[in-house]
């Protein structure tokens, strides 16, 4: 343990005197992040307040039910960065340069296995612990707890929930990794999909958030009591569940009734960072043997399988020999296309776990309702737009690594070959922004659903934009691997930029939807004046926005390096 403590201490120190610096570009970029965390952290807990003041004073919902949608939100959270912690992990184990360093050394693979694992989850777990803390701020607030709540919830609570997803991660990355080498990885990859399918259905199955709803209503008005005993047995052994029923008894006072599930928590996820240290142990050097042979012999391959001798197409020899370079580059690298799939994954689950919402929207009591369900939808959307955009977009110039020198000093139009390069991701994440604008709105009246696929193109140019241009001011041409890239200090900051670009859109379309609705609901004639209009000004903001990133990426490139 003495050699993981030695390493950690020089990494911390290492990354302060990295970041201790002071130059006014050094200064104006950290001044400029400070603003926008602390105005997304105040934004997560505005939101946090009014969300919980609407559930639980306006609509009355109970502290019940209002922890078991908190349960529902976790579990999506779990499957997020357990999924997330399996492609970032891929990454930091078997690509890290500093993973070859350290086999250099008198260490051993275990202990190079606990180093990397911390500094990857700790690394990627920054911005979360921001939102995390904000919104406990909130709820602490609300339910007027004591001091002690937060340090409690964070090391109790949020901690070991989000450090048993990363170690579960972690685990089934190994045991992929030890069973693709027998069975194929196409294989395990397909059956890991299905299994984590299976999971996310049958968890809405067994939850069945709208029979629990009726069940709890059947004891109105004593509906902020305790029904555990209407949960299904099996999901009680949820970290989840957990934390929700942990946070319930908080809010009531009572936290020797929360204690024995912070205890099985904190139990929980030391025993499964055990197990992952267990297994890496047994496979983490056999796995990572087997890579570097896998990897080396894809280099053996025949030439004639090259996507460089395929015959031309209709594009000319520029054109098709910078998409033929991107499709190259994006699927020799696993943990690019492997992390695609993960979120075409996620979007899939997205849109099949709506496809009953006509049924909400047609129960729903009042027209606030079903213009705050529309919005949601929107925000749903864009958010995923926007992960995408991050992850793919934002490393995008970054990757041209130290070699970009070489395109600095050939005879190339640089800004129009980067133009051209941005322009093949752009085209993606658009048909895939307007296919989940299609499938989740569908079921809203068509002005709505056709509004919606207008302001999915216009964000999507927004997010594209922006991503890009964040990623110039923040080139970073010495880290190689994209998913650190996309988790620096620069990928937050466009994160937290892109959520309140989300506020934005919710300002500008709640009360034209909330309109629309009302004219329905009276049988008045409906005009479609209002929802043009703020197509419009979204339109203008998002001009404006996009030009001004734009411009910013572009720049960049002429910046000495």
């Amino acid at each position: 343990m003495k050699s993981i403590f030695h390493i950690i201490k020089y990494k911390l120190l290492i990354f302060l005197k990295l970041n201790s610096e002071i130059s006014p570009g050094y200064l104006f970029k950290a001044l400029s992040s400070s603003i926008v965390y602390g105005i997304f952290a105040y934004g997560c807990y505005f939101f946090t307040m009014n969300s919980m003041e609407y559930l639980l004073s306006g609509v009355n919902i109970g502290a019940f039910l209002f922890h078991r949608f908190i349960a529902v939100i976790l579990f999506i959270f779990f499957i997020t960065i357990n999924i997330g912690n399996i492609v970032v992990s891929y990454s930091t184990l078997y690509k890290s340069k500093e993973v070859f360093y350290f086999i250099s050394k008198p260490i051993s693979f275990t202990k190079i296995f606990i180093i990397k694992f911390l500094d990857n989850f700790f690394y990627s777990s920054s911005t979360l612990l921001l939102i995390v803390g904000a919104i406990m701020l909130g709820y602490g607030i609300y339910f007027n707890l004591d001091w002690y709540f937060y340090p409690i919830s964070l090391i109790g609570i949020i901690l070991p929930f989000m450090f048993t997803a990363g170690s579960l991660g972690a685990i089934i990355l190994l045991i992929v990794l030890k069973l693709s080498s027998k069975i194929g990885m196409k294989k395990v990859l397909t059956t890991i999909g299905l299994i984590y399918a299976i999971s996310v259905l049958s968890y809405y199955f067994l939850s069945s958030p709208a029979e629990m709803v009726q069940k709890v209503f059947d004891y109105y008005p004593n509906i902020n009591a305790y029904f555990g005993f209407l949960d299904n047995d099996f999901l009680k052994l949820l970290p989840n569940y957990w934390v929700s029923d942990s946070l319930f008894w908080i809010s009531k006072g009572s936290y020797e009734r929360a204690f024995p599930f912070m205890y099985v928590n904190i139990i929980s996820s030391i025993s499964v960072f055990l197990i992952a240290i267990f297994l890496a142990h047994k496979w983490y050097y056999k796995t990572w043997a087997e890579y570097s042979v896998s990897n080396s012999t894809l280099k053996l391959k025949d030439k004639k399988d090259s996507i460089f001798n395929l015959k031309s197409s209709v594009l000319n020899g520029i054109n098709e020999s910078i998409v033929k370079r991107e499709i190259l580059l994006f699927f020799r690298e696993p943990n690019q296309w492997i992390h695609l799939l993960v979120m075409l994954f996620l979007i899939v689950i997205f849109i099949t776990s709506i496809a009953g919402i006509d049924m909400t929207i047609l129960n729903a009591y009042n027209d606030y309702f079903r213009t705050a369900i529309y919005v949601a939808v929107t925000i749903f959307n864009v958010f995923l737009i926007s992960s995408i955009s991050i992850r793919f977009i934002f490393p995008l110039i970054s990757l041209e690594g130290e070699t970009f020198w070489k395109l600095r000093t050939a005879p190339v139009n640089l800004k129009d070959l980067i133009f051209k390069k941005l322009a093949i991701y752009f085209l993606v994440v658009f048909f895939i922004g307007q296919i989940i604008s299609y499938f989740s709105n569908f079921h809203f009246p068509v002005e709505l659903a056709i509004i919606a696929q207008i302001n999915m193109a216009i964000v999507t140019v927004a997010l594209v934009s922006l991503n890009f241009g964040m990623g110039g001011i923040f080139l970073n041409l010495k880290e190689k691997n994209a998913i650190r890239i996309a988790s620096s200090q620069g990928a937050s900051i466009t994160l937290l930029l892109s959520l309140m670009f989300l506020i934005m859109i919710v300002i500008i379309l709640f009360v034209p939807v909330f309109n629309f609705f009302q004219e329905i609901k009276n049988g008045y004639q409906v005009s479609r004046v209002n929802l043009m209009t703020s197509t419009l000004i979204l339109f203008i903001l998002t001009s404006i926005s996009s030009f001004f990133f734009l411009r910013a990426g572009f720049k960049s490139l002429q910046r000495d390096i």
